[in-house]
């Protein structure tokens, strides 16, 4: 079928087109600004227009236009019911999905076959049948959805999160029946893989966990970088982490179905047709355009915009203001994640992004120590205690809150059994099982503590005890006999160590009246930091952050994923967004009841996507 260059431009550009003449009422991004160094005041000068205009407060033009793709550059055509753009997590479960459905499917990627990689290490599930039969299921659906619309401030879609929460299960089981008996991706009695508890609460009847006022959930699966010991599709085992395993798993039983994925091959711009619906997709691939047609839809799954400096600098406020205030440059902020590509095409097509303040995953992972988000007092640099430390999930914007200098958390020779009441929030200490047992986890953790005591201003390493990744992260720690001694070692001044001696003191007689009265901290937490040898670890607060991991602000749509307009009513038909292309998943940070939810929703989402496409 040959592709008429006018009518093509006329599908893939008319709601551009419209946009930019309609306005906000049309769902437009930023127009273009030329000198890249806009500013609110550039904008009354017409450099960049304002946000009567767009519909975005930004100084820039981080969009640009859509691509004008010509006839003659489009070197095949492919027909097929389901297209989805990217192989990460989301996409490649959406692609599984279609094709268990009965689909036709073809799924574009932008990484070569022989090195594809996928990031991450833990994976949340509930309700599946997996975890359930380790005592681990049963949970109320409904109070986790509430849970995640609490945590995200009622800035999230409730349904876009009852669905992961609901089908989660679902998902993790499919998992498991596409896997090879050649893996141990599952084998929990070696330790290839463990669920995060809490201490001592082995199953479901201990959950939710309450802690300062947040529940959370024992349901995140964890791969401990750990690998398999057989080939993974003719690839060296050691060369390919435990969740790109998986997600060759994946790819394999779903090109079984018929699926056909396109390496080394990018999205770049949507089909429209008059009516603005979407048809397909022209994507680049090693020898040239591909024009892909898909009857129910396209799936944005490109992931997040983290790696995209002009992205992060005009859409995440609360990076870039505090790291402009504070002599960051833009390059500095991004993440490791994806371009944004995905999002761009989808506000091309006449979509809008969640509204600020934009979520990031740079909420957790900040606090000092090798305690994870531990509940230990925590000093900022005038050595003043500041918040209720059994926040967990707050430590960090909090933190970046406080005047600039070292913050640290104090504890004495009874750390363990502060620890010991710590929530399962992402960050926080984790008690595991089989892993923890195996590799004395704890064990090693405090003999390293033990080494601090005779190491004085030097100070010694000790390995975390939160989440492990493939090799377990290192901290600082110092020991000391007397507390005057811990905050010079910490890098107090006189006048703040006399303070942070005084804020040690208050808080003790606050435990020992078992009542936190300046933030209401837990009473399980209030134990009194009396007893040597003292224990500190130190961060150095500059007030700026990045992106964190990835970016987690995504297109709007509703329920079912569908992209919606700027009225959050009217759909693009045919086109759709998971992963982190999907908003309304977080609000304004990432907290959540339990660890590994934005892998989690990734798979499920995708999951969901797929299943509902083939059932059209």
């Amino acid at each position: 079928m040959s592709l008429d260059r006018r009518n093509f431009l006329k599908g893939t550009l008319a709601a551009t087109a419209a946009m930019a003449t309609a306005g906000l009422a049309a769902g437009c991004a930023p127009a273009v600004s030329g000198s890249g160094e806009g500013s609110a005041a550039g904008a009354s000068e017409g450099g960049v227009l304002g946000l009567e205009e767009t519909g975005y407060q930004c100084s820039e033009d981080w969009l640009g236009e859509a691509p004008q793709i010509d006839e003659a550059d489009i070197v095949k055509t492919v027909d097929v019911e389901v297209v989805v753009c990217g192989g990460g997590h989301a996409g490649s479960q959406c692609a599984l999905a279609a094709a268990q459905g009965g689909a036709t499917v073809a799924l574009i990627e932008v990484q070569p076959k022989d090195t594809y990689s996928a990031n991450g290490v833990d994976l949340c599930a509930y309700n599946s049948k997996l975890l359930s039969d380790r005592g681990l299921g049963g949970y109320d659906t409904g109070q986790i959805v509430g849970e995640f619309v609490r945590r995200g401030a009622g800035r999230v879609n409730a349904d876009i999160i009852r669905s992961f929460v609901e089908q989660s299960g679902e998902m993790l089981d499919n998992l498991v029946a596409i896997t090879p008996d050649t893996s141990d991706f599952f084998d929990f009695e070696t330790g290839q893989c463990q669920v995060q508890t809490a201490y001592e609460m082995p199953d479901a009847s201990y959950y939710p966990l309450v802690r300062s006022g947040f529940k959370g959930w024992a349901s995140c699966l964890q791969t401990m970088g750990t690998h398999n010991s057989n080939p993974i599709d003719g690839r060296d085992p050691a060369d390919v982490m435990r969740m790109t395993e998986i997600e060759i798993y994946t790819r394999l039983a779903a090109e079984e179905l018929g699926a056909t994925w396109y390496w080394e091959t990018a999205a770049t711009v949507l089909v429209q047709n008059e009516n603005g619906d979407v048809t397909g997709v022209i994507a680049k691939g090693p020898d040239g355009y591909i024009k892909f047609n898909a009857s129910k839809g396209v799936c944005l799954c490109t992931g997040d915009f983290s790696s995209n400096p002009d992205m992060v600098w005009n859409l995440l406020d609360d990076v870039n203001e505090l790291g402009a205030r504070n002599g960051m440059k833009r390059e500095d902020m991004i993440g490791q994640g994806r371009d944004g590509s995905g999002i761009k095409m989808g506000c091309w097509a006449g979509g809008v992004m969640e509204c600020h303040p934009r979520p990031s995953m740079n909420t957790m992972m900040y606090t000092p120590g090798p305690w994870g988000d531990a509940p230990f007092p925590m000093i900022n640099a005038n050595g003043k205690r500041f918040m209720d430390e059994g926040m967990c999930g707050l430590h960090a914007p909090m933190m970046l809150r406080q005047p600039h200098g070292p913050i640290a958390v104090v504890t004495d020779a009874n750390y363990l059994e502060s620890l010991k009441e710590c929530s399962i929030d992402h960050g926080a200490a984790d008690w595991g099982d089989a892993y923890v047992n195996i590799h004395d986890y704890w064990g090693r953790m405090q003999a390293d503590m033990a080494a601090c005591i005779d190491a004085g201003a030097e100070g010694a390493d000790v390995h975390d005890v939160a989440v492990p990744y493939r090799e377990w992260r290192i901290f600082k720690v110092w020991a000391a006999q007397t507390l005057d001694e811990l905050f010079g070692y910490l890098g107090y001044d006189e006048d703040a160590k006399k303070q942070a001696l005084a804020s040690i003191e208050e808080y003790n007689q606050m435990c020992a009246a078992g009542v936190d009265s300046l933030y209401g901290k837990d009473a399980v937490f209030m134990k009194p930091v009396d007893t040597p040898p003292f224990y500190g670890a130190v961060v150095m607060n500059e007030g700026h952050n990045t992106t964190g991991l990835v970016t987690l602000a995504g297109l709007v749509t509703d329920g079912d994923m569908n992209v919606l307009k700027s009225d959050y009513t009217t759909p693009i038909k045919g086109l759709y967004a998971a992963g982190n292309c999907l908003g309304h998943r977080y609000g304004p940070g990432y907290s959540t009841p339990t660890a590994g939810a934005s892998m989690g929703m990734a798979f499920t989402h995708g999951r969901v996507l797929g299943k509902y496409l083939a059932a059209m």
